[in-house]
């Protein structure tokens, strides 16, 4: 029996259904999109073929570059301050009473089921370089010179959208890293204390290791996420000042939409299409490759 199903025929007809369905939903769709990609096109004429001409010219703009250096420092900034502060906000919650931990989560989960132009339009009150709260604060504490116009100023427009995802995700991501450390057996952390093992030695040596298929799911999930970031920079600055807050998602849309330049939209599309499948192959490749069963 064994025999029979691990040849590469049985192989093959049990899995053409889900093949075949990927190919459908996932695939398929796509190809318009790099047809497009190859014509000069405005939405609703296709004004011939083009080849790679599209790719050049998005490629030549600085616009483009500016997009995706906002982009990649959302994905820092979601990655290198959010997955930490998420992990320390799920070990806090494991850490306390059952009674306090069903207020934390109710509390972690509020923004993130938030509209995104709620939040954004909380955060645009909070940016507000006249009666704003953040300026206010700042300007109570003596500090005067650390005030700015959060969202028109070049230094501060970016990490100032950034912070704002920041905000409506950490707490998500913390419950399900607390998810994930609720499975863990806790015969595991009770050898550890016998052996005297403390608190630090207990998260880093037993609770993080055998996290890493939780953490890998996070990674996944914050970084496509940050990629995608659109919503947000369309409500609280409409890409500006400039073109100094738009990110791939917005160039793509502005491209497409805004100056009727569809095949150089979905050229960049194509190009954040790869981007984010190359960054997905490598994260499989490289997080969390061995299974841990526990």
């Amino acid at each position: 029996m064994n025999k029979y199903f691990s040849t590469k025929v049985s192989i093959f007809v049990f899995a053409f259904p889900a093949l075949l369905l990927f190919t459908l939903f996932c695939v398929y769709p796509l190809l318009p999109e790099i047809w497009v990609s190859l014509h000069k096109h405005d939405g609703f004429r296709n004004l011939g073929f083009v080849g790679l001409d599209n790719y050049k010219e998005v490629m030549a703009t600085s616009s483009f570059w500016t997009a995706h250096k906002n982009t990649y420092l959302i994905v820092g900034i979601s990655l290198l301050l959010g997955l930490p502060l998420s992990m320390m906000l799920a070990f806090f919650m494991d850490a306390q009473t059952p009674r306090f931990r069903r207020f934390f989560k109710t509390v972690a989960m509020f923004p993130a089921i938030l509209s995104v132009t709620v939040v954004a339009q909380i955060w645009v009150a909070f940016y507000e370089p006249n009666w704003g709260l953040l300026n206010k604060i700042l300007d109570s504490l003596g500090l005067h010179s650390w005030t700015h116009s959060w969202l028109t100023e070049k230094k501060t427009v970016m990490p100032s959208i950034g912070v704002t995802f920041l905000w409506q995700y950490i707490g998500l991501n913390a419950l399900l890293f607390y998810t994930g450390i609720k499975t863990i057996p806790k015969s595991y952390y009770e050898a550890a204390l016998i052996d005297g093992a403390n608190y630090i030695q207990v998260c880093l040596r037993i609770t993080i290791p055998l996290l890493q298929n939780v953490i890998k799911y996070v990674l996944i999930l914050s970084t496509l996420g940050s990629m995608a970031f659109y919503s947000h920079v369309r409500v609280m600055t409409a890409g500006g000042p400039g073109d100094l807050s738009r990110t791939v998602i917005y160039q793509m849309y502005y491209t497409a939409f805004d100056t009727s330049e569809f095949g150089k939209g979905n050229a960049i599309a194509v190009i954040f299409i790869l981007e984010c499948l190359l960054i997905s192959f490598v994260i499989q490749r490289y997080v969390a490759r061995e299974k841990l069963e526990f």
